[in-house]
């Protein structure tokens, strides 16, 4: 079974057509990188992918569920505790400091207070943020806020993580150690992932290029 299957996804914005039928197959374990031009649809696939977007037509099935078929709370629970996503801007709660915004899958799912934070301090300690758990996202860089983001993602161990650009505000030394930590995390559980990417070092470690060209798939590229 696959982690996460598309099928013919459309997506419009209006009259502007973003995703024109895209299909898409990630097995566990794979890693995948989205890559092409800005406005080729890349992060609209992704956010379709973790159903924060509904497509117009197609369906999104994680661990062989099609989201369309939940109800939106349902949909919302099932999101939180199956996938992890990495927004390119991190999108960290502001009135949180970073513990509380990686706590936070875990405490909407029920888990007790101090078994989530405890956590959350082992995910940013392995992000390399431990030293700023109590700080606001205002406080901190944006490469800091990402590296907290990518613990948010990973706290709950989803069956899919979808990274959107998640080395985008990191400089080299910092973007390859994030890196590492996504891929160990993914593969010791046989997740997949999946990256949307303009860097070549990202796209190089990949099992596999996607690339858009205006809202459909141009190639697709086996890289090991």
């Amino acid at each position: 079974m696959s982690a996460l299957d598309l099928r013919q996804i459309k997506y419009a914005y209006r009259r502007n057509l973003a995703l024109g039928g895209v299909s898409l197959s990630v097995q566990p374990g794979e890693v995948v990188a989205i890559t092409g031009a800005s406005g080729c649809g890349k992060t609209t696939l992704l956010h379709c992918a973790a159903g924060i977007l509904q497509p117009q037509s197609g369906t999104v099935s994680v661990g062989g569920q099609d989201l369309s078929l939940l109800s939106e709370k349902d949909r919302s629970k099932y999101r939180r505790s199956l996938i992890g996503v990495v927004l390119q801007f991190g999108q960290l709660v502001p009135d949180l400091s970073l513990a509380d915004n990686v706590a936070l899958p875990l405490l909407l799912d029920g888990h007790e207070r101090n078994a989530a934070r405890a956590a959350a301090l082992e995910w940013l300690d392995k992000v390399g943020v431990a030293d700023e758990a109590d700080a606001v996202p205002a406080e901190l860089s944006a490469g800091q806020t990402q590296r907290a983001a990518a613990a948010r993602a990973l706290v709950t161990g989803p069956a899919v993580v979808l990274a959107d650009e998640p080395t985008g505000s990191l400089d080299s030394r910092a973007g390859q150690e994030l890196l590492d930590v996504l891929l160990k995390a993914t593969r010791d559980r046989g997740a997949a992932l999946v990256m949307v990417t303009h860097d070549n070092v990202l796209a190089a470690v990949a099992d596999r290029e996607i690339r858009l060209r205006d809202g459909v798939i141009q190639h697709e590229v086996t890289l090991s």
